[in-house]
């Protein structure tokens, strides 16, 4: 046997380490499609663990609690974000197209999974946030949104009169205050509260022909040109 296949084995899961695993990742499954389908306060641990296959004394194995799931999931919030960012912001298209694209992913994952979204979402805020200062995932969103900005403003979609910096924060503004109030409110209409805002954020971004450039977005004349 190779040294690379001998490294290989001994680093391998056994068979012991894979039921644990596979045992693990059926009770996140079950329990995600139990909290999509009766919410998350009403799924007891019993009923997962009755619908995991599984007695509730293994569930405590892998998981300290019920809210330890939602933590999990919670987790995964960031992964998603990055991915639509990825997809959507950094694709092909005009920008109007970009931030479109991504309003609609955002949208839908919601709708996929509303009844667990909502409560996947206020844990994400919950073990996210820094006291006194902007949620941190209002910056990860906000930085890739000013990239966008700025190529529309290079090619003439969005207005020039302010930097992409100050309008990514107003456009992503925006779209938070639909989150904020379904978060505040779990009837609150989300889908089309984020696609109104949307809408309004693109109306205020686009290029307006009597508004004079920004500052930092007009050109130095070169020595010697005409001024």
């Amino acid at each position: 046997m190779s040294a690379g296949m001998h490294l290989a084995r001994k680093l391998a899961p056994g068979r012991r380490e894979r039921r644990k695993q596979e045992v693990r990742a059926r009770i996140l499954g079950v329990a995600r499609e139990l909290f999509a389908k009766h919410g998350f306060e009403a799924t007891t641990v019993d009923e997962i663990a009755r619908a995991a296959d599984v007695v509730p004394a293994t569930f405590f194995n892998h998981f300290q609690s019920k809210q330890a799931l939602l933590g999990l999931m919670a987790g995964e919030v960031f992964e998603t974000l990055h991915s639509m960012t990825a997809q959507h912001l950094e694709g092909p298209g005009t920008s109007v197209a970009k931030l479109r694209r991504f309003i609609v992913s955002i949208s839908e994952a919601i709708a996929s999974s509303r009844g667990v979204a909502r409560d996947v979402f206020l844990e994400f805020l919950r073990s996210d946030a820094t006291p006194d200062e902007p949620h941190p995932y209002l910056e990860r969103v906000i930085g890739p949104f000013v990239t966008v900005i700025a190529e529309g403003q290079s090619r003439g979609e969005f207005r020039g009169d302010r930097s992409a910096a100050f309008l990514a924060q107003m456009a992503v503004g925006m779209l938070n205050s639909a989150i904020t109030s379904w978060l505040a409110d779990p009837d609150y209409p989300v889908e089309t509260g984020l696609a109104d805002a949307a809408d309004f954020a693109i109306e205020t971004l686009r290029a307006k022909p009597s508004l004079p450039p920004h500052p930092s977005l007009r050109t130095t004349p070169q020595e010697g040109s005409p001024q």
